[in-house]
């Protein structure tokens, strides 16, 4: 253990103030070019750009990060599409006109000829791109090819990568060209989104961080991460027309999953998306909690967009009893009972991850959140194809597998 943080280092930050509460770099700072070599205590963490981001619509300004770290800041016109940016050498910008007619989605939708559903992208452009491109849903300057099929994007497209911004601005583009041409995109909530509202930013790259201060003229890096997606901007107030769960035909789509306790107290899909939208941009508390309704949905593993009953691994299992939750995975007479509450056939589930595509509960749960790959057409980014009530798994290199269920 002593060895490891003499080369690896150590660090105890306070993210709220961006300060290292005690700070040792390690000397393997001396061949990584973003790590400060060093001991520091009680001192700022320095954030910087690196490389293009944005746009960021926040209030009547929009704000663009160019390859070159430069900020820069425009009136905002919404008669003027705005121009993205990417790290992609088959596309290297797009542009998005904002929708001026942003209303709250439904949560019950019927089943299409073709639905595509991928998860936790996780700021992972490449992957995304390539997967939508190679599934025919878009042509190779990211319009909508994919006439009136319904695209689900399950939850955890924030966080970890590099290219965040990028991915929810093809997303909020695919979602207006879906429209025009009878398909649909649906963008259901995973607890990535749910953290980037309450400014949570304990998975964020740092230069999102450097953009939400610069942007919002913040220190703290909590409340700039709040304001940056708060309903002062344009992908903030996207995402709060987003439900937690939706059911389409027969399947339901949540990112985390339904749980006993979402049986027992009768909760019906409505109520769910109601009450997790009350929270949005507000850290549940017991002073803010409402009532017990309320923290079932919005608290912990209880919630939606949390649980992880569906797919317990070891791994979650003793982390979460560490913290004092011992729970244990769902039976399969409680998923039957939920699916009979919910009048639903299955549910489809991301959040957990697996090793592939697959079904569990004798087939009436679909786990699609698999570790996508890292650059274009890799063959590991797969998603799940439902296509005239039959179930495939599919891939960023146009593959299709029959899958059992």
């Amino acid at each position: 253990m002593a060895i490891t943080t003499i080369i690896l280092g150590y660090q105890d930050t306070d993210s709220e103030k961006g300060i290292y509460n005690f700070y040792w770099s390690g000397i393997n700072a001396f061949w990584k070019n973003d790590k400060p070599f060093g001991f520091k205590i009680k001192q700022p963490i320095e954030t910087k750009f690196n490389g293009a981001d944005g746009p960021y619509v926040y209030k009547d300004s929009v704000f663009s990060i160019s390859k070159n770290n430069a900020l820069s800041k425009i009136k905002l016109d919404t008669s003027k599409p705005l121009t993205v940016v990417t790290n992609n050498t088959s596309l290297p910008s797009f542009t998005v006109s904002l929708n001026k007619n942003l209303s709250q989605e439904n949560d019950h939708y019927d089943m299409p000829k073709k639905l595509i559903a991928i998860s936790d992208i996780e700021g992972n452009f490449d992957a995304l791109y390539s997967f939508l491109l190679a599934n025919h849903v878009i042509d190779k300057q990211a319009n909508w090819i994919f006439n009136d099929g319904h695209l689900v994007c399950n939850g955890d497209f924030f966080d970890r990568g590099s290219e965040v911004t990028q991915v929810l601005w093809l997303i909020y583009h695919l979602e207006n060209q879906a429209l025009l041409h009878g398909g649909k995109v649906h963008f259901i909530m995973g607890n990535h989104e749910i953290m980037n509202l309450y400014g949570h930013i304990k998975y964020n790259d740092q230069k999102y961080i450097h953009a939400a201060k610069q942007i919002c003229k913040t220190k703290n890096w909590n409340t700039s991460i709040k304001q940056l997606y708060s309903q002062d901007s344009e992908l903030g107030r996207w995402l709060r027309t987003k439900n937690i769960v939706e059911k389409i035909g027969t399947i339901i789509f949540v990112h985390g999953g339904l749980n006993k306790y979402h049986l027992e107290n009768a909760y019906d899909i409505n109520e769910l998306n109601t009450i997790a939208r009350k929270y949005y941009g507000k850290v549940p508390s017991k002073a803010n909690i409402k009532n017990d309704r309320d923290e079932i949905i919005v608290s912990g593993i209880n919630s939606p967009f949390w649980d992880r009953r569906l797919n317990l691994d070891t791994k979650h299992k003793l982390a979460l009893k560490a913290s004092g939750i011992d729970i244990n995975p769902t039976t399969q007479e409680t998923v039957n009972a939920i699916l009979k509450h919910f009048k639903a056939s299955k549910i489809v589930i991301g959040h957990s991850l697996v090793n592939d595509i697959q079904t569990d509960y004798n087939g009436k749960v679909i786990k699609i959140d698999v570790k996508h790959g890292l650059e274009m057409n890799s063959g590991k980014t797969k998603g799940l194809l439902i296509e005239n009530n039959n179930f495939y798994k599919i891939n960023d290199l146009g593959d299709k597998l029959s899958l059992k269920h």
